[in-house]
């Protein structure tokens, strides 16, 4: 999801990338950040039946706009009614106690408010998992207004911002290696 980006509390992406990659730029993933990528599809795709049965529903993945805008997300899932978001992340310790304690940080919370916002459904099963009912954790998520009120006014302003964001050149940091000692002479 962009929304994290553009709220800039993403762990993944900083605001002024995203900017960029709306004005066109285009960045190389890395092989072990594809892996990554693949290893956390393989487990949302596994875990999904579970979900399913969680629920008590089918879950399609699917991507959606919002009516009459610009704003998008991808599900993970959602009901052929709409009412509930599935969402999955890769299992990690730290994620799973913050969702088994309902604490999730922002990078997450405004994924799930535009996820909510561009689908119209109540509730989001937010899930951490590597696939198996084993690893597996989840919670519910409703939309709280403030947050709400905060994401629509941030796209507001990046919308803005991108009128006026010009691409720049990056640039290369070039360091130099310390030398502790000489060679010696021969």
């Amino acid at each position: 999801s962009e929304a994290p980006a553009m709220m800039n509390e993403s762990t993944h992406i900083g605001r002024n990338q995203l900017l960029d990659h709306k004005k066109g730029w285009i960045t190389t993933v890395d092989g072990y950040t594809q892996r990554i990528f693949a290893e956390g599809h393989a487990a949302e795709e596994s875990a999904r039946p579970i979900v399913e049965q969680i629920i008590g529903e089918e879950l399609y993945p699917v991507v959606g706009v919002l009516e009459g805008t610009n704003k998008m997300a991808s599900f993970d899932g959602l009901t052929m009614m709409g009412d509930i978001v599935y969402e999955h992340k890769l299992w990690n310790k730290t994620l799973a106690e913050n969702v088994r304690n309902e604490v999730l940080e922002p990078t997450y919370y405004w994924q799930l408010e535009q996820l909510l916002l561009v689908s119209g459904a109540e509730t989001v099963i937010f899930v951490c998992s590597d696939g198996t009912e084993e690893n597996m954790v989840y919670m519910w998520y409703r939309s709280i207004p403030e947050r709400r009120q905060a994401l629509l006014a941030g796209w507001d302003q990046f919308e803005k911002d991108l009128a006026t964001h010009e691409l720049k050149a990056k640039e290369e940091k070039v360091t130099a290696d310390v030398i502790t000692s000489l060679p010696a002479l021969d």
